[in-house]
């Protein structure tokens, strides 16, 4: 497995590197995505829009609506179009691609792309339209793709852009002009834009040939985690299909990973509620900044296309029968509804196994165990936890760009980079000291979202949850086998209780009782950690064997007796899981006190306000609870929110969006199993605070 590993990423390549070079002048010749008799222009695409025989049925049905003429509501849906519609001007995509080098030259160590998975796509290329869906952790997304497509003569998609970008002062002309279409945040209460917009997406995929790019989170990742997947521009996307007007559509997810992102300061000071600056020209040029930094490697790898008509299984003369409706009853029906849940969770699925793993993220995740164990690191130390640790990733499935031949140089290097986090002192690896004083002259505290946190709680949460944003992207990979663990240690303790060891179990009824308990955490985490696949038996048994081989998991066959071993391994899953299980028992914790009956109704700030305000007073008494500076974390709060309504613990009104406690499904419940988790743990909860890393005791 380590050497299929080892050699799969020999196929990247670095396309900045020394004589690698894009030629931005060259002959630009691409393999079109949908190959067709006739290719129209952007100018032709929209016209076609607005002439189409759905968009005139459109303008008759609102000009009668509203009592006005049709040529009234013609105008609109032409600005609408306009508003909407993408162009292409090689003079400007040459230009941007010639900036995208120099600046990539300066910035990063390379820009590498796994030239087997292009060749793949090539090949898969013509015969159907394209759906590019990269991972987004950053703005470099989308610019990354363009330049990559034209590296590789492929033809850049159209790509799915925001109002925000749209309202740039000529920015917004030159994504437009790269290629950009643009939509509107929300738009809900606009009917007519609504399905505008869906139809011209509807013409974009059936009768335009470049295929077309969106990001199926919805919007950036601030905590580098994979999120619920978005499946409102995705459905949209597929209804040409479900409609006959084409034979199978093919999706493509990309990944996209960065050894530091771009806008890591910014992720860190929104997740404690500073205001997110509104996007602008002015903004783009102070942005430019970044070039006197550093930020290692970036890595980009097409995943396997995946055949629609092969997923759901569809039978030509279903989707026949399908098109013969006429186009007002063209609406996608509850049961296509759940095949693109499934098709999105696929796609969520395979982005995050061909997320490139870096030195930074194994050396985060150690140096994170480390901490829990109140165990100082120096170089030796992390060379030796970042070998263990690839080689367990490697088991797992995953693909690791640490070099073991040179892993010391490659530490200082990935410590040098992500300086503003860590450093050494000492010999030892350190936290790097956020000044409270500093903070209060950059940061409007007043203007925090939630609650106004004071310097020094947010001095001691910098540095934590920058940190724990690189571990984030491991979680795909650790968060099942740590669930694993953790019942296996439920059973360890329940084993205890009995007297007689032959009675415990039999070896069929023990691990059914594994699987069960295991399920139980991936219910709670589900919307957290978004690995949902119909591979859970798959990886449940691959789970238990990996545990057994770095022997971190015993089971005796005669008695069917559990034993955990608390090794190095063993402890890096389980710090890797405890500070979401300390935000979740947190949250729960605070709306039980806060919030105690089914009487009491309460907004989502109200929750966020009071479990900010107590974990603050938490970490600056220096509490003797279960807690982590990334309770702060609006985002993974608001995700935990998510979950409990999700799975009825809170009900959530649809017309004011207030929320009260379901009398259905108790949160005291609830909070009792998660403390039994907390009792589990092996450590104490820690934060840092100053020069030191205090510890909190076990619940």
């Amino acid at each position: 497995m380590a050497k299929a590993q080892n050699d799969y990423m020999d196929n990247f390549e670095n396309i900045i590197g020394a004589g690698n070079e894009v030629d931005m002048m060259k002959d630009y010749k691409p393999l079109v995505a949908y190959k067709m008799e006739n290719y129209l222009n952007p100018k032709q695409l929209k016209t076609h829009v607005l002439k189409s025989e759905k968009i005139t049925k459109l303008i008759n049905h609102y000009a009668q609506k509203q009592n006005c003429p049709p040529s009234k509501i013609e105008q609109q849906v032409k600005a609408i179009i306009d508003e909407i519609g993408l162009d292409r001007n090689m003079a400007i995509i040459r230009w941007c691609g010639i900036a995208i080098t120099c600046i990539g030259k300066r910035i990063c160590s390379g820009i590498y792309v796994n030239k087997n998975s292009v060749n793949e796509l090539k090949k898969s290329l013509g015969s159907s339209p394209v759906l590019y869906l990269p991972t987004h952790r950053s703005y470099m997304d989308f610019i990354l793709m363009s330049y990559i497509c034209f590296y590789y003569d492929i033809e850049i998609p159209g790509i799915a852009g925001g109002m925000d970008f749209y309202s740039m002062f000529a920015m917004g002309t030159m994504l437009r002009k790269t290629g950009a279409f643009f939509m509107r945040r929300s738009f809900s209460d606009d009917e007519l834009y609504w399905d505008v917009f869906r139809e011209y997406v509807y013409a974009l995929v059936s009768v335009y040939h470049i295929g077309v790019e969106f990001f199926i989170e919805g919007t950036r990742s601030r905590n580098f985690k994979s999120l619920v997947p978005k499946i409102g521009l995705l459905s949209m996307a597929l209804l040409p299909y479900f409609t006959g007007e084409v034979s199978d559509i093919t999706i493509v997810p990309v990944s996209v990973s960065y050894e530091k992102i771009l806008e890591e300061q910014l992720f860190v000071y929104e997740l404690l509620g500073v205001p997110k600056p509104k996007e602008s020209t002015k903004g783009f040029f102070k942005a430019l900044k970044i070039i006197d930094e550093r930020f290692g490697k970036m890595y980009l790898d097409f995943g396997k296309p995946i055949s629609v008509r092969d997923f759901f299984g569809h039978k030509d003369a279903q989707r026949t029968e399908r098109a013969t409706l006429a186009a007002h009853l063209q609406q996608l029906n509850k049961n296509e509804i759940e095949l693109i849940k499934k098709l999105a969770n696929e796609i969520i699925y395979q982005q995050q196994r061909r997320i490139v793993i870096n030195t930074f993220n194994l050396l985060s995740l150690y140096y994170s165990s480390q901490l829990f164990n109140q165990s100082p690191v120096n170089i030796d130390e992390l060379s030796r936890g970042i070998t263990l640790l690839k080689g367990l990733f490697q088991e797992l499935g995953a693909h690791i760009s640490t070099n073991l031949n040179a892993i010391k140089p490659e530490i200082i290097k990935t410590v040098e980079i992500h300086s503003n986090i860590v450093h050494f002192y000492q010999a030892n690896l350190r936290f790097t000291k956020v000044a409270a004083e500093q903070l209060a002259q950059e940061i409007d505290m007043a203007k925090l979202k939630g609650y106004a946190l004071r310097p020094q709680t947010m001095a001691i949460a910098l540095p934590n949850l920058s940190l724990q944003l690189y571990i984030n992207p491991c979680l795909f990979w650790l968060a099942r086998p740590a669930y694993l663990i953790m019942a296996a240690l439920q059973i360890q303790e329940e084993q205890k209780q009995l007297q007689n060891l032959q009675k415990i179990s039999n070896h069929s009824d023990l691990l059914a009782n594994l699987s069960y308990k295991t399920a139980e955490l991936d219910q709670i985490f589900k919307y957290e950690f978004i690995i949902e696949s119909n591979r859970e038996d798959e990886e449940f048994h691959r789970n238990l064997h990996l545990l057994k081989s770095y022997d971190i998991l015993k089971i005796t066959t005669e008695n069917g007796l559990v034993t955990v071993n608390m090794n190095d391994c063993c402890r890096v899953l389980l710090s890797a899981l405890a500070p979401f299980l300390c935000v979740y028992y947190q949250l729960v914790v605070t709306i039980n006190k806060e919030f105690p009956t089914d009487q009491h109704t309460f907004t989502n700030k109200d929750i966020l306000t009071s479990i900010q305000e107590r974990i603050e007073q938490l970490l600056l008494e220096n509490s003797q609870r279960c807690v982590h500076p990334y309770c702060l974390a609006l985002d993974n709060l608001n995700i935990a929110i998510h979950a409990l309504i999700q799975e009825s613990y809170l009900l959530k009104n649809r017309e004011n969006g207030d929320l009260r406690r379901s009398p259905h499904k108790s949160l005291f419940d609830l909070e009792q199993q998660l403390v039994l988790y907390c009792d589990l743990m092996p450590f104490k909860q820690y934060y840092m605070s100053g020069d030191q890393i205090v510890i909190d005791s076990k619940l």
